[in-house]
């Protein structure tokens, strides 16, 4: 009797190995990494797609990219926006938290001394628009107007 198992296994794993390079990052990020990214062409697709409250989100934002975890609250956005953020929503604060995901093409925040507080979010400007992330540091949502 010849064993079939091994090319039986060997061939599941390329299977697997096809199947996941097919698929792209996303389902390694969503398994290994617990994250998942997206990107969309302007706000009104984010509005219309995204499943993240970003309610410090300018009207005009296009090449808007996010990164969020899969199990918790944490999320990354980087956007293109000529609109300054609404001040019933944000202030600026001393920055005391940094975003827990790097987007690639973006500012560095450790070298931003001040973000602007918009409630669970810290948004820090860019040479293009915004970087925002949440959870920010309790001390930046508490001077948030909306706090």
């Amino acid at each position: 009797m010849r064993n079939t198992l091994l090319p039986r296994l060997a061939g599941a794993g390329l299977l697997v190995t096809v199947m996941l390079t097919a698929s792209g990052c996303g389902v390694v990020d969503a398994l290994v990494y617990k994250q998942k990214s997206a990107e969309y062409p302007d706000a009104a697709a984010f509005e219309t797609d995204a499943d993240l409250d970003v309610p410090w989100l300018p009207a005009d934002s296009t090449a808007i990219r996010v990164t969020q975890s899969t199990q918790a609250d944490d999320a990354a956005i980087a956007l293109d926006s000529d609109e300054a953020l609404d001040d019933a929503l944000c202030a600026e604060v001393p920055r005391q938290s940094a975003p827990a995901y790097v987007l690639d093409d973006t500012i560095d925040v450790y070298k931003v001394a001040s973000v602007f507080a918009c409630g669970a979010w810290s948004v820090a400007q860019t040479p293009d628009g915004w970087l925002g992330w949440t959870p920010n540091h309790p001390d930046e949502a508490a001077q948030s107007p909306t706090s």
